[in-house]
This record gives structure tokens, C-alpha cells and sequence, in this order.
């Protein structure tokens, strides 16, 4: 694939010589950015080694100045006899303290260099004093320990030779190695012609990610190299008296240009340096401005392309969430967003560091500066003052999960008989599992609350009461359903699959919840009733019976004229319950007469089942028998009333009570006539007119 199609496809010579200028802008800001009176201060050097710093002036004196005139009188003190350099202490007065020595005082601290230093002005003379003894006892020529002794510049050498041997090794290692990386690096790249891509969004050819490999391993070995380099020559140079001056005389040799460009700074040509880094800070921003102009272009394109051709998608399982285009949209949107940042990024930095070059405009600068380093510092504080508590939060957490399933173990053991408690029932340890389980979350929540960044605060406080009340307000009812759930929990009135009727309501039940119980009519519609009703309903329950003696008594009732014997009904009655389906044989099934009304005999069938859920087929069946036993013993199932006068009718005693000359008599017929001769031969009882 052509360079032409890869998303960064500028020649690495572009970037590379940014990233130059950039390391000379970043290198030059320390030095120049600030004053030699404020911030880090100019340094106090003794043979090379900074002593302290410098960060306030003296009367008429600047500090570069007092530094100067600090170590003049620093390396005549090193010259001086012993006796000198003993006597040199501090002796503190009302608002300087003196470092001075027999002959001459060093210098001086004030209260508004202790200031600025955030210590007190007797602790930072001492600390200083002690840096100085410190040096000079380094850079004695009279200490024993200095003495090269002939064993010492034995080992010496031999130490050299070693450190020698090392940097040849190092030498032809990196002579035979990074050449053969270079040749993997370029077979790679011709026998490896993928690019680097993510979801068919070339990032890079495989060209270019060649190249860029190479690029970086040359910068190893350039780094690698010099590394190597100044630790020999530090070491080496380190081994003997001689060459250890060398090396601290070269280093103040090299440190002499950044001071006397720091004095042409503080002396009144920060503005024309100011100028020259201002144009060099120009030059990095249109070199990055161009950039940006190449690139974002470039990646919006890509991107552009890449929704239109993919075929990938975000889903969870089969539920398509976010289509490729979709997707596609959002990146562009989001790296709009990017490049707007970037821009504005790119040009507050610019205007930041060009008004920081100018002592009049420094000011200015650090203030624009601190607009935008500020939120990041106290996001940053605010973040590590919080670790403590997210840690805190974090064991919480991890303890509590270890006691919900050591709890859920114990129930567990519960539910499955393994652990027993007398009058504890085994249906009771999955729901006392969740209780105990939310008390438990309750706890930590409550033990995890003061730790939560903020919750200290009074808005905070203020939305946790406010939701508090939105809650007990909103669930109020919840409340109570869950209440009467858990009452109905250990009462026991009923389990999944008994046949019940609460309130109105027949069926099965198929769910029973903390909120909620649902049942299912036997025309398989499923109610659901709230747990606070059911609590405040009567409970029937069919099956809690149905396997353990006495079983469940199913009864219907028929009505028969006094005129059938009732043995013979109650042998029908009996036949036709033995020959239903689900009735138990034993025990048996039995009568009674319930009432003797006016016109008939009211008979209750009784029979034992082992299904009450099949109870409405039962009674089906129970009935059609019913039938047929009537029916087959020629006995008609009815409620006689009678609308007729008694006289000529047959009475309703049964045969057998009866004697058997008996005889029905006539009915007694009065013709009609005169009221006289009615009101005269008045009709004999039970007679009609």
C-alpha cells in the first residue's frame, strides 16, 4: 500500500525536525523564562557542585551578583588554613543571620530569602553552613582519605581497565547488534506488506511503521551510546585526584555560557533574548500549525471512508447497538472536537510563552498559566488526597463480599439440609438469606458513605436528603408489599404449585415475591396481588392438606323428593363418587343429609382427593356419574313442589311405612252453587271449592 493511503503519510524528516525544535524550546524555556531573582533561583557553585541558590537580591546587589561574589570568597575559603575553615559558623542577629568564618563574612541570609525559601532564617544559614563544610571537607587536600596510597592507584587502574574492558564490549556488541536489527527491521518490511490497522482504519503502512522502527532504534543507539560514554568518562575521571579536578573544571567550563548568558539576561538583554525566542516559538507554532492542517484532515477522511466500506458493528449478542456509520459519526465528531481543542491548546500555549520571554509581560504569562495548570493541580490534589479513601472504600468492598458468601454458603448448607435448627423450615433459608444479605449491604453502604469523595459537603447532604425523601414518599407502598411479603414468608399460608383463593381469586400459585404473589386460574389467566392484600385477605389453601391425613373433602350437593328411600340414595351417591377419577378409595367416601326441607331431602356427597389442582375436572366428573347412577336406577333427580290440594293425592310416606290396605282418596270436588248453600255444607279440610 502507497503512502498516499496510510493515514500519517509525511515524510518522518518533518516530525523529526519538530521534535528538535521543540527539545531546543523546552531546553532554552528553563533558562530564560524566568528571572534570575524568582523561582528556582540563581546557583551558588563550589568547583562545580551547586551549594543552594540565590532567589532574592541585596540591597542595590542583584542575586547573579551575590552569587559571583559568594563563590569568590567560597574558593579562597578552600585555600585557607584549617583553622579558618573550622571557625566557620552562624551567628544569627535581629533580621540577617551572618555565615562567616575568623577572617570574613561569607554572606548573609535575610528574612525575605527565608521566606521565599518557606523556612526559617536560622535553619536555612545552618543548612547552607553545613552544605559548605560538606564541600570543603570534599575538596580537602588534607584529608587522609585523599591520599592516594600505591594500593589505591592499583585498583584504581585495575578498575579502569575493567570499566575500559566494558565500554570495547559495549562497543562491538552494539557495532554487531544494531546493524543486524536495521537488517531484520528492512526484511520485515519487504516480507511483511501489512499495515498497521484498527477495525480497517489504516494507521500506519507497513512502510511507514518500518521506518519508524528504524528511526527509534537509531535514537537507541545514539542514546545507548552517549550513556555509556559519560558513565566511563565519570567513572574513569572519578578514580584519581588528578583528573577528578579536570572533570569538575570542565564541568564549570561548560557552565560559564549559561551563566554569563543568565547575567546578559538579568542586566537588560532579556528583551532582545526574549525577542530571539519568541520568533524560534513562532516558528515551532506554524510548524505545528501546518501539522495539524495535514493531519486532521487526513484522519477525518480516513475515518470518513472507514464508516462507509465497514461491515463492523457493536453489539451485545444479537442486539445490534451501534452500526458502522454510527460508529463512523461519532469518531468524526469526536475528533472535530479534538482538533478544536488542539488548536486552542496549541495557540494559548503560543501566546503563554511568547508573553513569558518579556520580563513586562511574565507576569501576564504566569497567570494565564496557572488559568489553566491551576484546575488540573487541585483536580490532581483532590485526587491524591482521596486515595486513602478509595483504598478504604476498596477493602470495604472486598470484606463484604467475602461475608455475603459466607453467609450464602451457611444458608446454602440450610436449604439443603446439611445445616438444621429445630423449627426452622427449609423453604425459610433462601429468603433469610436475602434479608440477612440486604442488612449486610445496608452496613456497608452506610460504613462505605463517609469515605466517598464530597460526601462531606453540604450539597452533597443536601441531594442524599432530598433523594431520601423522594424514596420513602415514592415507596411507601412498596414498603408495605414487602413488609407483608416477609410476613407471609414465615407464616407459611401457602407454597408455589398449592391450590388457594384469596379474596375472590381460584387458582394456582406460580410465583410468590417479596412485592407481589401470582396466581393462575384454571382458565389460565394469571393474577397478580399485591402481598399487602393478600395479608389482608382470608387465604384458602386446598393442597396444604391434600397429601397428609386427613385429605381434602371435595361435596356437592343434590335435592330429592321425600318419596325415594334415602339408603338407595346414598348407595347412588356413593357408587358414583367410587367411580370418579383423582377420588380416594380409602378413606371412603360418605353422605349426609344436610337439611329436610319443605318438598325434598337435601343429600352432601363427601369425597377424599389427593389433587386438589385438578379440582374443577373432580367435580365434572363427580356430577356426570352422578347422572348415571340416577338415571340407570330409574330415579329422577328433582325438587318437587306441590301446587295441588292434598286431598285425592298419594301420600309422600315412603311404601314401606305405609299399611298396605292403603289407598289414595279421592279428591272431594264441590260443585258450584249459591253462596248460601257454600257458606251451609262448608268443604271438608284439604277439600277445593
Amino acid at each position: 500500500m502507497s503512502s498516499r493511503n496510510s493515514l500519517f503519510a509525511m515524510d518522518l524528516r518533518i516530525p523529526f525536525a519538530i521534535c528538535v525544535l521543540l527539545l531546543c524550546w523546552l531546553t532554552a524555556v528553563p533558562l530564560f523564562a524566568e528571572s534570575p531573582g524568582s523561582g528556582s533561583g540563581v546557583p551558588v557553585r563550589l568547583h562545580g557542585e551547586t551549594l543552594f541558590t540565590l532567589r532574592t537580591g541585596l540591597a542595590n546587589v542583584d542575586a547573579v551578583s551575590r552569587a559571583a561574589a559568594i563563590e569568590k570568597r567560597l574558593a579562597r575559603l578552600t585555600r585557607a588554613t584549617p583553622s579558618v575553615i573550622d571557625s566557620l559558623r552562624v551567628e544569627d542577629h535581629e533580621q540577617t543571620a551572618y555565615v562567616l568564618t575568623s577572617e570574613e563574612v561569607l554572606f548573609v541570609v535575610t528574612d525575605n530569602e527565608a521566606k521565599a525559601a518557606g523556612k526559617p532564617r536560622r535553619l536555612l544559614a545552618e543548612e547552607q553552613t553545613e552544605r559548605i563544610r560538606a564541600a570543603l571537607a570534599d575538596s580537602s587536600p588534607t584529608q587522609p582519605t585523599r591520599d592516594p596510597a600505591p594500593q589505591m592507584n592499583l585498583r584504581n587502574l585495575l578498575w579502569a581497565g575493567v570499566a575500559t574492558a566494558l565500554l570495547l564490549f559495549f562497543a562491538v556488541a552494539s557495532y554487531v547488534f544494531f546493524p543486524r536489527l536495521y537488517e531484520a527491521l528492512e526484511v520485515w518490511r519487504d516480507t511483511h506488506p501489512h499495515a498497521m490497522s484498527l477495525r480497517g482504519l489504516e494507521l500506519l503502512s507497513a512502510a511507514q511503521l518500518s521506518n519508524v522502527l528504524l528511526f527509534f532504534s537509531r535514537v537507541l543507539r545514539g542514546v545507548l551510546s552517549g550513556l555509556a560514554l559519560y558513565w566511563y568518562f565519570h567513572f574513569v575521571l572519578n578514580l584519581f585526584p588528578q583528573t577528578r579536578a579536570f572533570e569538575r573544571r570542565f564541568l564549570e567550563a561548560l557552565a560559564v555560557p549559561v551563566e554569563q548568558i543568565q547575567a546578559l539576561f538579568a542586566n537588560g538583554g532579556g528583551f532582545v533574548i526574549g525577542l530571539l525566542l519568541a520568533l524560534v516559538a513562532t516558528g515551532l507554532f506554524l510548524a505545528f500549525l501546518k501539522g495539524f492542517q495535514q493531519l486532521f484532515p487526513r484522519v477525518l477522511d480516513k475515518v470518513s471512508a472507514w464508516g462507509f466500506t465497514t461491515t463492523y458493528s457493536l453489539k451485545i449478542q444479537r442486539v445490534e447497538l451501534l452500526t458502522g456509520a454510527q460508529i463512523s459519526d461519532g469518531l468524526l465528531g469526536l475528533l472535530r472536537v479534538l482538533r478544536f481543542v488542539a488548536y486552542v491548546s496549541l495557540t494559548y500555549l503560543y501566546v503563554t510563552s511568547v508573553l513569558g520571554f518579556f520580563p513586562s509581560t511574565r507576569r501576564l504569562s504566569v497567570e494565564l498559566l496557572n488559568y489553566m495548570i491551576e484546575p488540573v493541580r487541585m483536580i490532581g490534589r483532590e485526587f491524591i488526597a482521596s486515595v486513602p479513601d478509595i483504598i478504604a472504600i476498596v477493602m470495604i468492598i472486598v470484606v463484604t463480599n467475602y461475608v455475603i458468601k459466607l453467609i450464602h454458603m451457611f444458608f446454602n448448607g440450610m436449604e439443603r439440609g446439611a445445616i438444621t435448627f429445630q423449627g426452622f423450615h427449609r423453604e425459610w433459608a433462601t429468603p433469610t438469606y436475602k434479608i440477612v444479605r440486604f442488612f449486610v449491604l445496608v452496613f456497608a453502604a452506610v460504613a462505605i458513605f463517609p469515605y466517598i469523595p464530597g460526601s462531606h459537603s453540604e450539597a452533597f447532604r443536601g441531594i442524599s436528603v432530598f433523594l431520601g425523601v423522594l424514596v420513602s414518599l415514592g415507596a411507601a407502598g412498596s414498603f408495605s408489599n414487602i413488609v407483608a411479603g416477609v410476613v407471609l414468608t414465615y407464616m407459611r399460608p401457602f407454597s408455589v404449585g398449592d391450590r388457594v383463593k384469596i379474596a375472590d381469586t381460584t387458582g394456582d400459585i406460580t410465583e410468590k415475591t417479596l412485592l407481589v404473589t401470582r396466581i393462575r386460574t384454571i382458565k389460565n389467566v394469571d393474577v397478580t396481588i399485591p402481598n399487602a392484600l393478600v395479608l389482608g385477605a382470608h387465604i384458602i389453601n386446598f393442597s396444604s392438606s391434600s397429601m397428609q391425613p386427613p385429605p381434602l373433602i371435595l361435596h356437592t350437593s343434590v335435592t330429592i323428593g321425600y318419596d325415594t328411600p334415602w339408603q338407595k340414595v346414598h348407595e347412588l351417591l356413593i357408587a358414583a363418587a367410587k367411580k370418579t377419577t383423582h377420588i380416594l378409595e380409602t378413606p371412603e367416601p360418605f353422605v349426609l343429609q344436610t337439611s329436610l326441607d319443605d318438598f325434598y331431602v337435601r343429600y352432601e356427597i363427601n369425597a377424599y382427593t389427593g389433587a386438589p389442582n385438578k379440582m374443577a375436572a373432580i367435580y365434572s366428573e363427580l356430577h356426570q356419574h352422578i347422572q348415571d347412577q340416577f338415571n340407570e336406577a330409574g330415579l329422577e333427580i328433582m325438587s318437587p313442589h306441590y301446587t295441588q290440594i292434598r286431598d285425592g293425592n298419594r301420600t309422600a310416606i315412603p311404601d314401606q311405612y305405609l299399611p298396605k290396605t292403603y289407598q289414595p282418596s279421592g279428591l272431594r270436588i264441590w260443585p258450584l252453587g249459591p253462596s248460601q248453600l257454600r257458606q251451609e255444607s262448608p268443604p271438608s279440610e284439604g277439600g277445593t271449592r
